[in-house]
Order: C-alpha cells, then sequence, then structure tokens
C-alpha cells in the first residue's frame, strides 16, 4: 500500500465498494469504508490499517487463478477513466471527498434491500477517479451521492415511521 501512496485509497475504496455491492456483506462493507474514508478526510498519504491486517501477504497463486479476469476488466476501465479535470483531484477536494464517502459508508451499512447498491456504486466512482486521478469520475460520484442519499433519507425515513407506528399502537 506504501508503493501506490495516494493511489491506494482509491484501491482500497474499490474493493471494499465492489463488496458493498453484494448483499449480505454490505452492512460489513459499509462499515469498512468508513475506515479509509475517514483516513482520507484527514489527508494521511495512504491508508492505515492495524497490525494484523498489514502483516497479511496475498498469495501468488491465489492471484494467477483471478489475474486474467481481473486485467480484462482492467483494460476495459483504464479506456474510459483517464486523468482529467485535476482540479477535482486536489488535496482539499479529496479531504471533501473523505467526508462524503464516510457519509456513502453510513447509508451501505443500512440493512434494507437495495439500499446499498447506489452508495457504493457512487463509492467505485469516486474510487475509480482517486485511482486515476479522474476529475469526470468524481464528478459522477458525487451526482450518484445525490441519488444515493436521497434513497438512504428515503429508507430511513420509512423505517423510523414505521417504528413510530408500531411503538404507538
Amino acid at each position: 500500500m506504501q508503493q501506490f501512496q495516494r493511489r491506494s485509497f482509491g484501491g482500497v475504496l474499490l474493493i471494499l465498494a465492489l463488496l458493498a455491492m453484494v448483499p449480505g456483506i454490505s452492512v460489513f462493507a459499509g462499515i469498512a469504508i468508513i475506515v479509509p474514508a475517514f483516513q482520507l478526510f484527514l489527508g494521511l498519504p495512504a491508508p492505515v490499517f492495524p497490525p494484523f491486517v498489514q502483516q497479511r501477504q496475498v498469495k501468488v497463486a491465489g492471484l494467477q487463478k483471478w489475474g486474467m479476469t481481473i486485467c480484462r476488466g482492467v483494460r476495459k476501465i483504464e479506456s474510459l477513466v483517464v486523468p482529467r479535470w485535476p482540479k477535482l483531484s486536489t488535496v482539499s477536494a479529496r479531504r471533501l471527498m473523505g467526508l462524503v464517502i464516510m457519509l456513502l459508508g453510513i447509508v451501505v451499512a443500512i440493512p434494507f434491500p437495495f439500499s446499498n447498491f447506489p452508495p457504493a456504486l457512487a463509492t467505485v466512482c469516486f474510487a475509480l477517479g482517486l485511482l486515476e486521478r479522474d476529475g469526470l469520475m468524481i464528478a459522477i460520484g458525487t451526482a450518484l451521492s445525490v441519488i444515493a442519499f436521497a434513497i438512504g433519507f428515503t429508507v430511513i425515513f420509512i423505517i423510523m415511521n414505521w417504528l413510530l407506528q408500531l411503538f404507538s399502537n
């Protein structure tokens, strides 16, 4: 992670956001997203993990097994995600992104069916923008965040109303 420095936030957030799209583990992935997002908000140069995570190593056999599939996907993404609009990937913009991604992590963690996908997709866009310094992807992530927050707050509102009706009877 230290070798990738600033871009490592994008890689970590991309993996967590993709996991957040999987029903059943989205709650845990949403909580996990909050940690690197908070570190991004603080302005750290790279994500910091506890020692038990830092000391883990990835087995080469596992990488080789998935490597070709991953490489094909990365090639497709690289054709779409390119460095552009650099003002949206400055240090202050990255800190603001950290705050937004933290809030998206909270929305992802809401255990309500299908409420995890929009904030996870917004986080994927932010992660790709961080990886390639692509301001357009960051702008798309921002637009998707607005939609994700609207859905998240609507879900919270519905749940709160349901709970109030349940306990008022």
